[in-house]
Formats: structure tokens, sequence, C-alpha cells
């Protein structure tokens, strides 16, 4: 493709019609959960969907080849293994390889991913992180015109998706038009070519108007964890996820932990949740002399819901005593209070809602349930900056009472509600005590 990607785009409720053209390289479009940006793709990928009535769009062309990074990680993987994952898209792939050529281009591909190192492994193994990487090269290593990046790059901590940003424009900003959806404002930063979506307008951005501010703090905590010797590696893997790990924290009431995609933090969160069994060594999580109940939000949270709707989760809660069915219509004013319905969403499965709905609903859900310790995992995927701040208010009321941990690659965020911050990359501890009220 040539010339710049371009279509009309008409704002139905507001009467309001433009066009617009992405040139060539990296553009990225901003937009909060709900402003429309997986049904603006879907629309431009020309796929049947479920009009909202937000916008419709009408393409200038109709030659032009697509890829799309899904959202989802998990959705993008369907091979049992990472080599076949791989493969598959390269026997698929329109420019017809041959098997002389599929086995160099897979040594080739496999180069851009070092942090992997078992290439047999089921990608479900993998970190979001790594399943984004995996995904990323899988796409961009297609015949494609135009690619369709939908919030593909969340996972990723900022050195990671610095790199990944820089992998885009060096191979691909002269052949490609790459239109990079997102809910981080701060990715905006990474190309001139910068847009905000809403429910009226799709337009250019002025950075300078775009802060983000939490203001918070908690009294000093009496969470305490203990590593001690502790080893983690997949059967069969030539490298362990975590290595004789030592590590002691005491009296914290918010822990951070953050670190490189695959540095074994989810790993570390699995240990925690007995779901998974260390190689060897132990880790200890006590609150004062206690321990903890623990509610624990998956970075997938479909996972978490598994067939369960939000309503039959809710009642498992209640039969377990974890949750108060006395608390049924504060927990619903709490929804309404941050616009969520829950007569719209409890008969829902997790793959029917939106993910910032899904787990805004599951964090208000712990932090209204019995649990003394909740750990939270990516919170802050899919959300754009009004949902952060919503999530950084209920934050500040889960900590009234409550201990946390927060695993996120989102370090302002991290920076913002915690009072340690375990540094996986390092293997140690940053005390963060500008948060703590200061009691006499």
């Amino acid at each position: 493709m040539t010339e710049n990607f371009s279509f009309d785009i008409h704002f139905d409720k507001f009467d309001f019609h433009k066009t617009i053209e992405f040139s060539q390289g990296l553009n990225i479009v901003y937009g909060e959960s709900g402003s429309g940006k997986s049904e603006l793709i879907l629309s431009l990928l020309q796929h049947p969907i479920e009009i909202s009535g937000i916008f419709s769009v009408t393409q200038h062309r109709n030659d032009i080849n697509y890829q799309l990074v899904f959202q989802n990680p998990e959705n993008q993987i369907i091979c049992p293994d990472i080599e076949s994952e791989i493969s598959f898209g390269l026997e698929c792939d329109s420019r017809s390889y041959n098997d002389f050529d599929i086995q160099a281009e897979l040594e080739k591909i496999k180069l851009n991913l070092p942090t992997i190192s078992d290439w047999r492994r089921h990608p479900s193994t993998l970190s979001g992180g790594e399943m984004e990487m995996l995904n990323l090269v899988t796409a961009f290593n297609t015949d494609c015109d135009v690619v369709f990046i939908d919030d593909g790059l969340s996972y990723l901590n900022e050195k990671s998706k610095k790199i990944w940003v820089k992998w885009i424009k060096e191979n691909y900003e002269k052949d490609k038009t790459v239109i990079w959806f997102t809910s981080n404002l701060s990715d905006l930063s990474y190309s001139p070519s910068s847009w905000i979506l809403s429910l009226s307008d799709l337009k250019r951005c002025n950075l300078d108007d775009l802060s983000q501010i939490y203001n918070h703090c908690h009294r000093k905590g009496v969470l305490s964890l203990d590593i001690n010797d502790l080893s983690f590696n997949f059967s069969d893997a030539d490298v362990a996820v975590i290595d004789n790990f030592n590590l002691n924290i005491n009296n914290a009431r918010s822990l951070g932990i953050i670190g490189e995609n695959g540095s074994g933090k989810t790993t570390l969160l699995n240990i925690i949740l007995n779901s998974l069994k260390p190689t060897s060594g132990f880790v200890d999580i006590t609150i004062g002399d206690s321990k903890p109940l623990i509610g624990a939000l998956n970075q997938f949270p479909e996972r978490m819901l598994g067939t369960d709707t939000l309503d039959e989760l809710l009642k498992k809660l209640e039969i377990n005593h974890v949750f108060d069915i006395n608390l049924k219509n504060s927990f619903i004013k709490k929804l309404k209070s941050y616009q969520i319905n829950w007569e719209s969403v409890k008969n829902k499965s997790a793959r029917k809602l939106p993910w910032s709905i899904t787990r805004m609903c599951l964090i208000i859900i712990l932090s209204m349930s019995k649990y003394d310790l909740i750990i939270l995992d990516e919170p802050t995927f899919g959300f754009g900056f009004q949902q952060k701040k919503k999530l950084s208010d209920l934050i500040q009321g889960i900590l009234v009472n409550k201990h946390l941990i927060l695993i996120s690659h989102d370090i302002e965020f991290i920076d913002s509600h915690c009072d340690q911050i375990l540094d996986f990359n390092e293997k140690s501890i940053i005390l963060n005590e500008k948060l703590l009220i200061h009691e006499k």
C-alpha cells in the first residue's frame, strides 16, 4: 500500500461527519472504555457487528489487507505450542512459503522473542506480556497493509513497550499503516500522529492538555511476606521462572510488585494462592499474626469467572459466607456510582462484557467481601484515564480496613498507591513512605 489509509466516520447521534486519514507508520488512538475502540476496529475490518449507534464508517478502498492484534492476547493463540503458533501463521500467509522458507522465517522470528527459551511450551503458560510479544511478531510477519492493535501492548512494562514500539517503527514505518488503539494516555507520546476517540468525535489530540494525577495516602499496615529459597520452573523447561529467591517484607499496607514481562510476578501470585506449587522453597504471608483470607483478581478476568456469570459468582460467595447478603443493595448502589447497571451485566458471561466492566465489577465484589487481603493483577488493563481515577478512589476505600497487593506495569499507578514496592528485576524493596499518614 503506497497511500494513506482513509475512511469516513459518521457520528449518528450528533449528525456529525468527517474524513479520517491515517498516514503510513505508527498512529495512536486513545479512548476511554466504552468510547467504541473495538467497534471501530471491527467496522474497519468489515466484520459483522452489533451496531451500537455510536458511529458508522465507510471505507474508501476495498483492496486492503488487514491484520489484527487482539485486546485479549489469549484470543489470538490457537496452537498447542509456541513454535507451532508461529509456523501456523507462516503456513497460512498469502506469500505461500515453502518448507525451507518457513523454517528460515521461523528462526528469524524467534530472534525477536529472546525471553522465550522453550519453544515447546504451551502459549497459555506465557505471561500476558509474553503472549502480546508473540502476537505482535506473528501479526506483523503477515502480508498485510494495515495492522490494528486493540490495546495489544497493555501488558508490556514501559521498557518492553519502548523496545516494541521501536521495533514497529524501524521495521514497518515505510510499508504498513499501524493503528494502535489504547486506553493509556501516556501511550500517545509514542507518535506525533495521536488521536482521541470519544462518543462524539475522532480528532487529533494536544498532549499538553493531558495529565494523570492521583492523590492518595493511607495508614501503615501489618502485611508480612517471607520468601525463602523460592524456585519455580515449568516441567521440561530449560530456565527457571523464579530461581532461589529470598526476601522479607514487613509492615506493608499496600504492596506493589513491578518487573519485566516474564520475570515471575504472576507466578509468585499463583504460588501465594496455592494454585502453583514451588519447585523448592516456600512463601509465607501473614497479616499481623494471622493467615489472611485472600481474594484475587486474575489478569485475565474471564479465567476468574470461568463459565459463571457475575450473579452466579456472587451467589457462590454468599453460600460460602464470603459475601454478606445484607450488603447486596449497597453493592448495587456502589456499582451504580461507577456507572454500572447490575441488571444489565449480572447474567452475562465475562466474554460478553467489556474487560473494563468485568474488572471493575470483580474488584468491587472483592472489596465488599470478607477478604483481609486483596490481590489485583494488572487491574488497570483496558482502563482509560477517568476509569483509573475511579479505581484509585476505590482503592482508597479498600485500604481503610484491608491490605492490598497490586501487580502492574503501570509504574505511575503503583507509585501512587503502594507504600512498599517489590522490584522483581532487582529482587529488592523500595520504601514509598510518601503515601503513609504519619500518626502521632
